[in-house]
């Protein structure tokens, strides 16, 4: 440890804003600007860079060693203290939050982002260290270089595995694990290229490329099968690693580049890890991307300022990067240099008496065409194929992905009429519970609540359901249709079994869920039950905001991508999967309250571990408790005029609180009519009021009340023939509502409001007396009967 650290600083963070649509694909721009004591600004050089695409981060150093991290994923950046400059950059792979850097004194470091806290140094390297790179296959198998020497590290016991030493002439150019981690390929300035194999560190090959001199650089395919070379030549090598021989010579100068300094591949989304575009960095300072496959430039990035000194792509090439000379950095979204690089060509080749006509038939064609590849894409197997090389869909093709894998019919007149129904009673003042400062996100949550409300009245009663829908709002919200349909394809599949006690728990889902975690992780299982949490807690509230309380906007696409990639019980093993994930941090709390607050903010996540663990649950636990014994396949909506009726829930208890809904309506419009959850139980109660209407006019006494009890059971079977037809939810709901109605009557009527007042006060003033005899309690009772009935004749003739 740094003896110079105060542990106790906290690092302050900052927003960040990302240029939504840049012209030039430029989503942000850095540099560093201190001004000094005399008042004059002085520019800082950013001098090294490193993205790492499993936590969307990006750490950029400076020369006089300051770190700056980026995170996309949260739009924050902070910076670290500054600790000497630093000559190289790398994320840890399997340690979330932990940064590697080398430093000017020949040292490796190993940093925490958050705190800036140095966990371990490394020493052994007798010069500035330019290169640092981790093994695929062996997490914890670090390689460190400078120019005269490499050395391989096993940081399970921080020891060195290997060491390489160079001699003069033959210095280390670059140094690198293969994509695979099963080579270990260096490039040295003698213009040769040593390929030893990780496992052994024994040679298998040396290639000596006769067309190339001053190598300066080599670069791999995601896939591992193809690797380029290059240096201050005009000519660039693509050599197959499978044959050991050269695939392609390419002549630069058809480009105007003299040499390259630097090359990297750009994956695409659907290259299949085969890259076809790759980035040139020229000896005259610009970027070059280059289609290898048509053997033509794509695009090309150049500043008139300043020429660019480095060029970093992120591993997935969603981002790369450019520092300038002067120091400053630019970062690019790929995916917007390419489009913008194809808008471009297009203008480039459409003649200008003819433009109009032309550019609308090529946006055709080329939609068309786009068109065309989409739906040869769009099988499933492919996508999941495409899903598990990269880990998530592409964000400019998710919600044409998720609309594939879903299988939405865009029945368009079916939601119309659920549209045209207005908005429900349900969620008319929503924006009272919940607080959304864009007016039209809370304009698409109402539409889409009450559409569902409308489709199914049980989702008019759930109280969970606006939080559980509103990420699917902010993500599909361009596309109401698609939005309602994807939402109501989850809520038919994933969200199976949830509903069957509604509106308790879903006792089932959570017994399955415990005897999962039973199975993978009894000691977890045990901490909870110590500390008398329950599934209720681990698991029900995670399902109810469908992880996006627990997760980041990041996170949250990506673990949804492979929810609906795969089977319906996948959603019920990421649950699990996320408990087991953050065992440690469980472990450590010993309180309910800080249990139950776990679960209701996000906590930092391994999300390759996190993803990784739910697949090992969904193949690995046994088939007697596995989810998918209990659970449907999959089911899409059917295409047509309507949609299939929604029934997976109990009436009963759906109409039991539609009951209480309606009680609580009708005391906010000042009424205290009793739960009516029909008109047919309505009417019966009217009908049985009526019936007393002629008898009950003059004083009522107790044979009177006793004569009454022996009409009605005279009349029993005509009653049940009324229930029959009505819609009833069971017998302990027709007695409470009729218990209901024999309240004081506070209606405002037009007439013989003051009677009912005295009538209600009388009432009340006898329920407290005990003293009070049995005749003036049947007379108040008969006077409150008689108030109910004109406040029940009222209420339907208003009705009517």
């Amino acid at each position: 440890m740094d003896p110079n650290l105060n542990l106790g600083d906290s690092i302050e963070k900052f927003d960040i804003k990302i240029k939504s649509k840049p012209k030039d694909g430029v989503i942000l721009q850095l540099h560093h600007t201190v001004r000094g004591s005399n008042g004059e600004s002085r520019r800082i050089r950013f001098s090294s860079a490193v993205f790492d695409d499993s936590q969307e981060k990006l750490a950029c150093a400076d020369n006089v060693g300051n770190i700056f991290i980026l995170d996309f994923a949260d739009l924050k950046f902070w910076k670290i203290t500054n600790r000497g400059a630093f000559t190289a950059l790398h994320f840890f792979p399997n340690k979330l939050e932990t940064l590697i850097v080398a430093n000017k004194s020949y040292n490796i470091n190993l940093i925490d982002i958050e705190s800036g806290a140095i966990s371990l140094t490394l020493s052994g390297h007798s010069a500035p260290i330019k290169h640092l790179s981790f093994s695929n296959n062996k997490k914890n198998n670090l390689l460190t270089a400078s120019a005269v020497e490499a050395i391989l590290w096993e940081l399970t016991n921080f020891t060195k595995y290997f060491t390489l030493n160079t001699y003069s002439g033959a210095q280390i150019q670059q140094i690198m694990f293969t994509p695979s981690g099963e080579y270990l390929v260096s490039c040295f300035q003698n213009d040769t290229i040593q390929v030893w194999r990780h496992d052994t560190m024994k040679s298998v090959k040396q290639i000596i490329p006769s067309e190339l001199k001053h190598l300066k650089s080599i670069a791999f395919t995601m896939n591992g099968r193809a690797m380029a070379i290059a240096g201050l030549s005009t000519t660039l090598i693509l050599f197959s690693m499978d044959t050991w021989k050269a695939l392609l010579s390419l002549d630069l100068t058809k480009f105007n580049i003299s040499g390259a300094q630097q090359v990297s591949f750009l994956p695409q989304v659907f290259d299949g890890g085969s890259n076809k575009i790759l980035g040139v960095l020229s000896s005259d300072c610009i970027v070059y991307l280059i289609n290898i496959e048509s053997v033509k430039l794509v695009h090309v990035v150049r500043f008139e300022s300043s020429g660019i000194r480095d060029f970093i792509v992120s591993p997935t090439g969603k981002y790369f990067l450019c520092i300038l000379q002067l120091g400053e950095v630019n970062i690019y979204n790929t995916s917007f240099v390419l489009d913008l690089a194809k808008i471009s060509k297009e203008k480039v080749t459409v003649p200008i008496k003819s433009m109009p006509h032309m550019v609308s038939k090529n946006d055709l064609h080329t939609k068309f065409e786009v068109e065309k590849r989409m739906r040869t894409c769009m099988d499933s197997v492919r996508l999941r194929r495409i899903l598990m090389q990269y880990g998530e869909y592409p964000e400019k093709f998710r919600s044409v992905i998720w609309r594939s894998l879903l299988a939405t019919p865009r029945n368009k007149v079916a939601y119309s009429n659920l549209i045209d129904k207005g908005i429900h009673p349900a969620f008319k003042n929503i924006e009272k519970q919940f607080t959304i400062h864009s007016s039209m996100t809370l304009k698409n949550l109402k539409r889409l609540l009450s559409c569902l409300a409308h489709w199914c009245p049980l989702f008019g009663v759930l109280k969970f359901l606006p939080g559980f829908v509103f990420p699917f709002v902010k993500v599909l919200q361009k596309d109401p249709l698609l939005l309602f349909e994807c939402v109501a394809t989850v809520l038919l599949n994933q969200c199976q079994l949830w509903f069957e006690y509604a509106p308790f728990p879903p006792l089932s889902i959570l017994a399955i869920i415990e005897n999962i975690l039973a199975e993978h992780d009894q000691q977890l299982l045990d901490h909870f039950c110590d500390l008398g949490v329950t599934s209720q807690i681990y698991a029900l509230k995670i399902l109810e905001t469908a992880f996006s309380e627990v997760l980041t906007c990041s996170e949250w696409l990506i673990l949804w991508d492979h929810v609906i990639s795969n089977e319906p019980s996948f959603i019920i093993m990421a649950v699990v999967s996320y408990n087991i994930i953050q065992k440690t941090a469980l472990r450590r709390l010993t309180t309910y309250e800080e249990l139950e607050n776990f679960f209701h903010k996000q906590n930092p996540l391994d999300k390759k571990a996190f993803l990784k663990k739910t697949y090992s649950l969904l193949n690995e636990t046994s088939e007697d408790i596995h989810p998918r014994r209990f659970i449907k396949s999959f089911t899409s909506l059917d295409k047509g005029l309507c949609y299939q009726q929604f029934s997976g829930y109990p009436k009963a208890t759906i109409c039991l609180k539609l009951a209480r809904k309606e009680k609580k309506k009708n005391k906010s419009d000042g009424y205290t009519l009793t739960e009516l959850t029909s008109k047919s139980q309505e009417q019966e109660i009217i009908n049985r009021y009526k019936f007393r209407e002629n008898e009950s006019m003059h004083k009522c006494s107790g044979d009177d009340v006793e004569h009454f009890l022996t009409d009605r059971h005279r009349k029993k079977k005509q009653h049940e023939s009324v229930q029959r037809k009505g819609d009833f939810v069971n017998k302990d709901v027709k007695a409470d509502l009729i218990k209901s109605i024999m309240c004081p009557a506070t209606v405002n009527l037009k007439k013989g409001r003051r009677h009912s007042e005295r009538s209600c006060k009388k009432v009340e003033e006898s329920d407290k007396a005990e003293s009070i005899s049995k005749n003036k309690k049947a007379i108040k009772n008969n006077q409150l009967e008689k108030a109910v009935e004109k406040l029940l004749i009222d209420s339907e003739t208003s009705r009517s």
